[in-house]
């Protein structure tokens, strides 16, 4: 069996001193002590957070059940209390024990080693932005796995973006894939530099520049600043791809050393190779690519720039059209983000029932209302909106921002959950029993429960009805009190 790295490969990589003599194999590397097993020899790499010290469970990763086979630990830790670590060495002279000045960077610097070692012929994609993110790498999966087979792609694992995510994704790379998709998530500056070096792309996407953590970062310009920092290792055969109408895309791509490729409806048909056709609402969007008619079943406007980013992206790979038109026309929504289904209400009354609970900031939030107002040969029009998180002082002024364009398109029914959307409900229209607005202070279940005999009573048939906030605020569980088990279908 053969190590993911070498001893020598890892205490390079981490600048680490080992306590101990024991050998190095592992095939699997865990954060949390919960995911190691004796099943594969394991790296745990114990982190140090705000309300958590992962050094207080290597012990728990050194049982009979457990058994990790390597284990890093952070200088000072071991300089607090040498003597326990230097028992529990001599009493597993089997794990090798690494000592390193930080373990998150030190789990990066291995996951770059590794990189570096198992990718040398591998394409290798990065996919960042305040929203859409996620999505737009389930495309490029689709679009890949139709081109160089399911088992020539790796990407992604589950939601594993971050500072620790990316580079436990990257542990999942086997060498023989052809290509590799790994989205870049931030929640503080200095992230997307870091997780980039791990990476280094050959071709990367900038999704959107919004405002999706501005309480962390202040401005748009300061999100840009983070986020152009996934194209600094673009090599001169790659490219960098960024939205042609985006105000910060020249920004993001100064200095890039590749090629630079602007995707949107307004880049040129001689330039991108696609003609839209038309926007089916709930059912999708119908372009053209090179003369082949694609059906994208995504709905929504945001959706289909999401898809124009693949398209290019995969055109500089050399993905012909047909294995872009046959991914993309596969893909299926993400649970929930953007899903649309048909259901029937404990009421009996038919409806579409729109769920996108994964997630929420002013731009995701904007896009999916006005997509919903702009829906025709519909019946009414119900909004549940739950309370944006992660927006610090920007927070009131974007709620106030979501109120306002309530009363711009003016749903009929509309139930506001939060204390943040306080600021919505002031500002959302009333008047003449046109529009119905209703605030709830939490999201608990008396208030669902409230808000989904209210909707079993007011809807009816060929309604739609919108849930959208942030994961936290757990609008997902409306589903059940709303329609049973059939909305879980969506």
């Amino acid at each position: 069996m053969e190590s993911l790295l070498t001893k020598e490969e890892l205490l390079t990589s981490v600048k680490g001193t080992q306590i101990g003599s024991a050998g190095c194999l592992f095939n699997d590397v865990q954060t949390d002590s919960r995911n190691v097993s004796s099943e594969k020899p394991c790296m745990f790499v114990p982190l140090v957070g705000e309300f958590q010290n992962g050094h207080k469970y290597i012990p728990s990763v050194l049982t009979e059940e457990k058994k990790a086979s390597v284990i890093l630990l952070n200088e000072a830790e071991y300089k607090n209390d040498s003597d326990f670590y230097e028992k529990l060495a001599a009493e597993n002279p089997e794990v090798c024990f690494v000592r390193v000045e930080n373990t998150l960077h030190a789990l990066q610097n291995a996951a770059e080693a590794y990189v570096t070692k198992k990718c040398q012929n591998m394409i290798l994609v990065s996919i960042t932005g305040s929203s859409g993110k996620t999505t737009t790498k389930e495309m490029m999966v689709s679009v890949a796995k139709a081109h160089f087979g399911d088992i020539g792609v790796v990407y992604t694992y589950g939601n594993l973006n971050s500072e620790t995510g990316l580079p436990l994704s990257v542990f999942k790379i086997r060498g023989d894939e052809k290509i590799g998709i790994f989205e870049m998530g931030m929640n503080r500056v200095g992230e997307i530099g870091e997780i980039s070096k791990v990476l280094k792309s050959r071709f990367g996407i900038i999704t959107n520049i919004g405002t999706a953590h501005i309480g962390i970062l202040g401005s748009r310009e300061n999100i840009a600043r983070e986020k152009r920092k996934s194209f600094l290792y673009i090599p001169s055969d790659g490219a960098a791809i960024v939205g042609a109408d985006d105000d910060f895309s020249d920004f993001c791509t100064e200095g890039v050393c590749g090629k630079v490729v602007k995707f949107g409806r307004n880049v040129p048909v001689a330039e991108s190779g696609v003609r839209f056709v038309e926007d089916k609402g709930l059912f999708g969007t119908d372009f053209e690519l090179d003369g082949l008619s694609v059906h994208l079943p995504l709905s929504g406007n945001y959706n289909y720039l999401n898809a124009l980013s693949v398209i290019a992206c995969a055109k500089e790979i050399g993905i012909p059209s047909s294995d872009i038109k046959k991914g993309l026309e596969s893909v299926a929504s993400l649970s929930g983000r953007m899903e649309v289904c048909e259901a029937k209400l404990f009421s009996g009354k038919k409806i579409t029932l729109i769920k996108d609970c994964y997630n929420a900031n002013l731009d995701s939030m904007m896009k999916v209302i006005d997509f919903c107002g702009e829906l025709k040969n519909v019946g009414k029009k119900i909004f549940v909106l739950a309370d944006m998180k992660e927006l610090g002082v920007e927070s009131e002024k974007s709620h106030e921002e979501i109120g306002r364009r309530i009363s711009e398109v003016r749903p009929e029914l509309v139930y506001l959950v939060g204390p943040e959307m306080k600021a919505a409900e002031k500002l959302a229209w009333k008047g003449e029993g046109k529009i119905s607005v209703k605030w709830f202070n939490e999201s608990n279940d008396k208030n669902f429960n409230t808000i989904a005999d209210d909707i079993n009573l007011l809807a009816g048939d060929n309604d739609v009805i919108l849930l959208k906030g942030s994961h936290s605020m757990q609008l997902e569980k409306l589903v059940p009190l709303l329609c049973g088990t059939e909305g879980e279908a969506c």
